[in-house]
């Protein structure tokens, strides 16, 4: 029995257990973090002030509960029997405003009763004052939220689930974690779990997969970024819809959640392609579907989809957003304070953004409150929905008529563009003094501090760009590249002065400073230069030494955007640079196609030419790189499948080289891995021919081992995924093999390959 796929799943996990992240703490979600119950959790937090316990808001005047559920499909599959233990009982702590976000949370989830009473049962408490908390201290704990966004309260949720429920078939495995260990051995098997399906062979799954891997910095040495996902969004990112859960992580959500009523990730990518901008906008406020690449799906629509209407779910999330128009004027005193050196800037721009979009949406409701401030929010920002539809210099002109009207206007700075505020404060006028938000106060501070050096960097550089850097240089030097919020800010503020200076200033920085830059502002970097001004300066050029273009690629691909779709047309540009040394010279660039920071998976997408030649170049070099390949983003086997679809007569070569050395696992496992390509090839326009290729190599493996070899390695890959994988994996690699020996224009070998796939599936198609 191959054991690969076992084993390197397996000793990753134990690398993993004392980095993976636990909740937002760092420690196992599930275990209890002491008696004192207010401890405050570690989290990503972008408030500002202590969390206060919480206080619902007036009855009166918060929005009305809706009390709308989410109906799940009847066909989806029965419900568990395990729903007939007793539910949890109600935590009695939980105020009003708290449980109207769980019942928002249920609602749009569509969880189950057991889910939905294990919801009610944690402590869950609102961070009045503190809109950017959410943070989570275990099961055993309490979770802190500071505004109703159902996406960050499940968040939060997510973190505090693991313990509520034994794991469905496996109740020997406790939430209690041992005092010597670091995490339970539920989570420990939860953890191990998740890395084997990372590893497992593209299948109807592989659109979350995709997904998973594109988090930003993910890799085996650092696969925290996943384990957290999978802990705290596996609700966000499949709907609440049990049926797009992996299987193999399926037992640990299945008292948790319902089947739902998209049934296949096929007919989700089909329903969410087809929906209108304004329905993608509306989903994308609770659903996870927005951070799927499905560039290259083909699917649109989906059968028996119709009863999947948004207008379900629009109650619950108008409710949501007038609640946190209620919030900020409910806690509009609390956020007042002095400027602070730490302050998020991005988490409050998108904080006051949201207010104003919300008024936007609903223009009557601020008013309407009962509120101390509620009329002059809703003055102020009915006048902020207006300005924005402006020019920037209309902006800056109407808003120096009007601050000393509305001196509450000051408090929106944030909500505006770049553009703007370096107009307004390039006024020598002050700004009115009062009552300022906390994070405001900051942002004022900060603009005058950058809006000055902006001005006399951009300035330097229209006259002379090596004056300009020259100044940027000194800027950044004093402030040693740090704090990394503040540096980003002036990035912002420097690209929105004048683009053409600031672009031709970035385009002559000594390479030294552009890549401490880059280490701290690597989105803001990328979007000043084009792929080709930004990789010349890390030295990703023809002509770079290997060292110094080893060095660049793991810049650019140690620090990315956190967009994958940023990032792409830079890696794009990397890879032809690659592709044409290697070319030239394929024997000098093994180190640079092994290093640790290259996806070889990305090349052989990319440029497969260059990519086969380097491997035929040098076998054994070949087999140390995919033996060596990031078992979390690209596993071995996966770096095999690029190739039999790039070419099959070297995969051949390299399965039977694999074989020879002893490496019997991963070429068995290789040959298995595109068992879903009939399936999936109807899908997706970058596997239009992979039939064809898959057929080719199975034609090479028969012509070089022998049919008995094949049958017996055929047969291998047919039981390699039992209990831990699809239950559709037998029937659907006998459909692959069948339609990939029908692409063969050999008669002859064609009757010979349907011989050895019959023998090897034991006369069996699966399930």
């Amino acid at each position: 029995m191959p054991i690969f796929r076992i084993v390197l799943p397996v000793l990753l996990f134990f690398g993993l257990v004392f980095l993976a992240c636990q909740g937002e703490t760092g420690q196992d979600p599930a275990a209890t973090q002491g008696k004192d119950p207010n401890n405050n959790p570690a989290t990503i937090s972008s408030g500002t002030s202590i969390p206060a316990p919480s206080v619902a808001p007036s009855s009166t005047a918060s929005p009305t509960n809706s009390g709308v559920r989410r109906d799940k499909s009847q066909a989806a599959g029965p419900v568990s029997a395990t729903t007939q233990r007793p539910l949890p009982t109600p935590n009695p702590n939980n105020t009003p405003w708290v449980k109207e976000r769980l019942d928002a949370v249920v609602g749009l989830y569509g969880l189950s009763e057991e889910g939905a009473a294990l919801v009610g049962s944690l402590d869950l408490r609102q961070t009045r004052g503190d809109p950017g908390f959410f943070g989570s201290y275990g099961f055993n704990s309490w979770a802190g939220v500071g505004e109703a966004k159902p996406i960050g309260v499940m968040h939060e949720l997510g973190h505090s689930y693991w313990g509520g429920f034994p794991i469905e078939g496996s109740p020997e495995l406790s939430w209690e974690r041992p005092s010597s260990q670091e995490l339970s051995p539920a989570l420990q098997s939860y953890h191990a779990d998740v890395l084997a399906f990372m590893a497992q062979p593209p299948d109807g799954f592989e659109i979350l997969r995709q997904r998973l891997r594109n988090l930003p910095k993910l890799s085996s040495a650092n696969p925290e970024p996943l384990i957290h996902n999978l802990e705290a969004d596996m609700v966000y990112n499949t709907g609440g819809d049990l049926a797009l859960v992996p299987p193999i992580l399926r037992r640990y959500w299945s008292r948790f959640l319902m089947p739902g009523s998209f049934g296949s990730w096929e007919n989700a990518v089909g329903w969410f392609r087809g929906l209108s901008r304004d329905d993608r906008s509306m989903a994308g406020k609770f659903l996870g579907f927005e951070h799927l690449d499905l560039r290259s799906y083909n699917v649109t629509g989906g059968p028996d989809l119709d009863s999947v209407s948004l207008e379900d779910y629009r109650e619950i999330l108008v409710r949501e957003e007038k609640q946190r128009l209620f919030d900020l004027a409910d806690q509009f005193d609390l956020l007042i304070g002095d400027a602070q050196k730490e302050e998020n800037f991005g988490f409050w721009r998108g904080y006051l953004r949201d207010k104003v979009d919300l008024h936007r949406r609903h223009p009557d409701y601020m008013a309407s409150l009962e509120l101390e401030r509620a009329a002059t929010l809703a003055e102020a920002l009915e006048f902020t929905v207006d300005l924005v539809r402006r020019s920037p210099v209309d902006q800056a002109s109407r808003l120096r008529r009007e601050l000393s009207n509305q001196p509450i206007l000051i408090n929106f700075l944030p909500a505006l563009e770049n553009e703007t505020l370096l107009l307004l404060f390039a006024d020598s006028a002050p700004l009115p003094e009062g009552p300022t938000l906390q994070a405001t106060a900051s942002f004022v501070d900060r603009l005058n501090r950058f809006g000055r050096v902006v001005d006399q960097v951009i300035e330097a550089g229209r006259r002379n760009r090596l004056q300009g850097a020259a100044e940027l240089v000194g800027f950044l030097e004093g402030t040693g590249y740090a704090p990394e919020e503040d540096i980003k800010l002036f990035f912002e503020l420097f690209g929105d002065s004048h683009r053409g200076t600031a672009t031709g200033i970035l385009r002559i920085l000594d390479k030294d400073s552009f890549r401490r830059s880059i280490e701290v502002a690597p989105f803001h970097l990328r979007s000043l230069l084009t792929a080709d001004e930004l990789l010349p300066k890390l030295n990703i050029v023809p002509s770079a030494g290997l060292d110094e273009l080893a060095l660049g690629i793991a810049i650019l691909v140690e620090e990315p955007s956190g967009n994958f779709i940023v990032d792409e047309p830079y890696l794009l540009a990397m890879y032809r640079v690659v592709a044409d040394r290697t070319l030239e010279n394929p024997g000098e660039m093994a180190g640079i196609l092994g290093q640790e920071s290259f996806s070889m998976e990305g090349f052989i997408m990319a440029q497969p030419a260059a990519a086969v030649t380097a491997m035929r170049s040098d076998m054994e070099a070949a087999l140390t790189i995919v033996g060596h390949s990031d078992a979390v983003i690209s596993p071995p086997a996966r770096i095999m499948y690029r190739l039999i679809h790039a070419d099959p007569d070297l995969a051949s070569d390299m399965m039977v080289a694999l074989d020879e050395q002893g490496d019997t696992g991963l070429m068995v496992e290789s040959l298995a891995y595109f068992a879903y390509d009939d399936e999936r090839s109807k899908l997706l326009s970058g596997l239009a021919d992979a039939l064809g290729q898959d057929g080719k190599l199975l034609q090479a493996l028969l012509k070089e081992q022998g049919a008995e070899w094949l049958t017996q390695r055929l047969g291998e890959a047919f039981s390699l995924h039992g209990g831990d994988g699809p239950e559709d994996f037998r029937s659907r690699y006998r459909s692959t093999l069948d339609a990939a020996v029908a692409t063969l224009e050999d008669a002859d070998e064609q009757e010979e390959l349907r011989r050895v796939i019959e023998t090897a599936a034991g006369n069996k198609s699966g399930r």
